[in-house]
């Protein structure tokens, strides 16, 4: 040992005392996070570009990694003060000192997004090296240095905390100062979109399994849109379009927008007004309540709600370090943070989210009518629900089920299974057991409401941002191409005495129409922002047109799983350019802005097999719709479709 190391081991315990020990500990841990906090927000935007993979963070994030740094650092300490006690000569502070400097410089190396795993490991030995050597020339100075800056740490740490949380209410509560007085006995507004969930997987549309009671009753007792089609097949400009009654096209939104390292972009959306602004103006208290932390969160713009409770921190570092050195295995697959980032790395289940709702509902002492945006993210791949949850079709008896009448599917090879792996078909049943664990969530939810004598006033709605393939057209997942299980929805409307009991549409719709058939339904003066019209025409028999067509998008995407890669080679997808489509209610033209287009006719061919775009009898069929869709995306009144 070297005579630096030797002359600071001199102040051990005995010599110093546990406090100076403890004084190292804390010092560590709380500026190992603070800083960790900040660079996570920081390097959040920086790297805006790598958004779908990265770790997502809020606020919050600053003080979670400090107190989780000050236990994860004592625990180190721990480990090395027993091995001080084995061995007499041991250099405990020195041994201390380079290990906390060590997973400081790792913790904040890492955090910068933008270096080899192993380049951060070795950088951080040399520099916990040479930190440890100074220490050492300087024990004393260090030593005192700490002991008076660990209550200004502290202090930081209590301000952050106390401003983070605080902040929050103090802007409810400015907010709902603001809004007017809301109409007598104005009704509440829930709305709920399970993440990924594709209609021919729910019961109600005659799905085989009974994957959706709770979903399936309100249907009963509501109008269900049997033939509703999603905006996008990805989540970011299909919940825009959710908010905003607006097609891709018109809000602008298409992928992750370049981000400024401070402050908010002006820009968000077109300037588009959303469902929450145009409530608040008429008194409604607004919240939104996301499971999908990577593409409905604040950063992303989805910050106009009175309450916003779209992101939630998490401990990032230990799982950063373990996942690092190839050890995966010892992460619960669960876990929040347990894969590198990104959507499929971050969970936040739906009965978090319920709670959350129920806290916020249970604080509302202005009695203002609410309308809840609800994420749940449970039937997002990875599928199956949380570790420990049961479903009842995963497990040896791996049976593909019978698709429901509107996707007239009886075999596993209508399903395109022979097209993908072979676990497969586990991967259908595991699916299907996040519906049924999030439709179980939805229940206990309207339970809740009920108990609370708040739903039988509640506007509830049920739909999806996108669907999912499980192997269709050679593709697992979804965005990347706009084929009918990536964009057939369901749409259910739920509201007693206001909506009638057990009406079917049958019309093809966009599930954009949202914002304005909830301001039909309450009476509301339409908004000129929400493009898509209201839906309640269609069961009243009053709408004006009947014949229509939707409009679906999506933007070149870059591959960011391996299934990307394969598919890219066997089908046109986003990943080689935009895609836009067409939905009638037989038709569904898909068009590549390089590879061509593809026309299915999904009544007779409900999987989308045979492409018939070239096919002699359907020439006047495509010349039609290619001059529709043109009208569409130009914007043209020519256009009269959802």
């Amino acid at each position: 040992m070297s005579k630096n190391y030797a002359s600071f081991a001199a102040i051990g315990l005995a010599e110093s005392g546990f406090s100076r020990f403890l004084i190292v500990v804390i010092w560590f841990g709380l500026l190992a996070g603070l800083v960790e906090g900040c660079l996570l927000i920081i390097f959040q935007r920086l790297n805006w570009q790598d958004w779908g993979q990265m770790l997502h963070v809020s606020a919050p994030i600053i003080w979670i990694s400090s107190l989780a740094d000050v236990l994860l650092f004592g625990a180190a300490a721990c480990v090395i003060l027993a091995v001080a006690k084995i061995f007499p000569n041991f250099p405990l502070v020195a041994t201390t000192v380079f290990c906390l400097s060590f997973l400081t410089a790792y913790d904040w190396l890492t955090c910068i997004g933008r270096l080899q795993h192993w380049s951060c490991l070795l950088l951080a030995i040399g520099l916990a090296s040479v930190f440890t050597r100074w220490a050492g020339r300087n024990e004393i100075r260090a030593l005192r240095f700490w002991r008076r800056t660990v209550p200004a740490l502290i202090g930081v740490l209590l301000v952050a905390f106390a401003t983070i949380h605080l902040r929050s209410a103090w802007r409810e509560r400015r907010e709902i100062g603001r809004l007017p007085p809301a109409a007598a006995g104005a009704p509440n507004i829930l709305i709920v979109v399970v993440d990924t969930l594709r209609a021919d997987h729910v019961s109600a549309y005659g799905y085989s399994r009974q994957t959706s009671p709770n979903l399936d009753r309100l249907a009963q007792e509501g109008v269900l849109f049997e033939n509703a089609i999603a905006p996008a097949p990805w989540s970011l400009p299909s919940h825009v379009s959710l908010l905003t009654g607006r097609y891709q096209f018109e809000h602008g939104i298409g992928d992750v927008p370049a981000m400024s390292l401070l402050g908010r972009r002006a820009s968000e959306m077109k300037g588009s007004e959303t469902l929450a602004e145009t409530l608040e103006q008429r008194g409604y208290r607004t919240g939104a309540f996301s499971a999908n932390r990577t593409y409905f969160t604040a950063n992303l713009g989805f910050y106009k709600f009175a309450r916003v409770y779209l992101t939630r921190s998490d401990r990032s570092g230990p799982r950063r370090l373990i996942r690092g050195l190839g050890w995966e295995s010892l992460l619960d697959k669960d876990d929040e943070g347990a894969a590198p980032g990104g959507t499929q790395g971050v969970r936040k289940r739906a009965p978090e989210v319920n709670r959350e709702v129920l806290r916020w509902l249970d604080s509302n002492q202005h009695e203002r009518p609410f309308f809840a945006f609800l994420n749940y993210f449970d039937v997002h791949h990875r599928y199956g629900g949380p570790v420990g949850f049961h479903g009842p079709w995963s497990g040896p008896q791996k049976q593909i089920p019978r698709l429901g009448n509107h996707s007239q599917a009886n075999d596993s090879a209508s399903l395109g299974m022979t097209e993908i792996k072979s676990d497969s078909e586990e991967l259908v049943n595991e699916y299907d057991d996040g519906i049924k664990y999030t439709d179980d969530a939805l229940g206990q939810l309207l339970g809740a409401l009920g108990t609370r004598g708040l739903l039988n006033n509640t506007l509830v709605i049920i739909t999806s941002d996108h669907g999912e393939s499980l192997g269709e057209h050679h593709i697992a997942y979804h965005g990347e191409a706009l084929y009918r299980e990536q964009v057939y929805v369901p749409l259910v409307f739920w509201f007693p005495g206001h909506v009638p009991e057990r009406v079917r549409v049958p019309e093809v719709v966009s599930n954009a129409s949202i914002p304005a058939t909830v301001l039909s339904l309450l009476k509301l003066a339409p908004v000129t922002d929400f493009r898509r019209p209201a839906l309640d025409g269609l069961w009243t028999g009053t709408a004006p047109n009947r014949n229509v067509s939707v409009l679906s998008e999506v933007a070149q995407i870059y591959p960011t799983a391996a299934e990307d890669l394969v598919s890219e080679k066997l089908v046109p997808t986003s990943m080689q350019g935009a895609m836009k489509s067409l939905t009638t209610s037989q038709w569904q033209l898909i068009t590549h802005e390089k590879l061509g287009s593809q026309l299915y006719d999904y009544r007779s061919d409900p999987r989308e097999l045979k492409d018939v775009f070239r096919a002699p009898d359907t020439h006047e069929v495509v010349g039609k719709l290619m001059l529709e869709l043109n009208s569409t995306v130009a914007g043209s009144p020519n256009h009269k479709g959802h």
